[in-house]
């Protein structure tokens, strides 16, 4: 057989694949024999192709697995939150969904959450509890009923503290500075006699940690 007399095979210089047509991928390899005259071998490249397929999905797997993990923490960094870590800054932002009768010294739930970074801020009782010492922003808006007062304080812990009162349909609005230790609480608070808060996220609730 003349591939019998090959002396010298040089590698692949040009693959020509071919599909379709029920034809198998095959390449086209230069050779030279024993004269130096050129000859051409056709080889049969499927399973080439299998393997090959095989080692590049597999390149790509574990060049996404290793590039997913980095990139999710320079975003995490650049936003500088992530559930669960204690690099968290404390944040929080709720509103009232539906109106509600309050009666005497019945703490406001604000029921709907928006943002609860940490989660600090309890939907079922209407408390954010500091996760850590510092000084914290914190706001609240209260919208009174139809030709009705409305009386809400700012608690902290068990200090009744600074006052929003709105009239019919007027809003109160505070904003303070406080400072908090860890697991002090704070809500907003009516008082009074029963009076009727307006919901449909007109009434609201929020707070972030400033620095510790």
């Amino acid at each position: 057989m003349v591939l019998k007399g090959i002396l010298l095979l040089i590698f692949v210089l040009t693959i020509i694949m071919k599909y379709g047509n029920g034809q198998k991928p095959s390449a086209e390899i230069p050779l030279l024999n024993n004269q130096n005259m050129p000859l051409v071998a056709l080889f049969d490249t499927t399973k080439l192709n299998e393997v090959l397929k095989i080692a590049i999905k597999k390149t790509v797997e574990e060049t996404m697995n290793e590039m997913i993990p980095r990139i999710k923490q320079a975003v995490l960094a650049d936003i500088g939150y992530e559930p669960g870590r204690e690099k968290d800054r404390p944040a929080f932002t709720a509103s009232l969904t539906l109106n509600r009768n309050l009666g005497g010294h019945e703490v406001v739930i604000f029921d709907k959450i928006w943002l609860n970074m940490g989660g600090a801020y309890d939907k079922d009782t209407g408390v954010f509890t500091a996760p850590k010492t510092g000084l914290y922003s914190i706001s609240t808006t209260v919208m009174s009923y139809h030709a009705m007062y409305l009386h809400c304080y700012l608690w902290k812990n068990n200090e009744r503290m600074v006052l929003a009162f709105g009239t019919n349909n007027s809003t109160g609005t505070l904003n303070v500075v406080m400072a908090l230790k860890m697991n002090d609480t704070v809500y907003v608070k009516h008082t009074g006699n029963t009076e009727k808060v307006f919901g449909n996220h007109r009434s609201t609730f929020s707070g972030y940690l400033i620095t510790e």
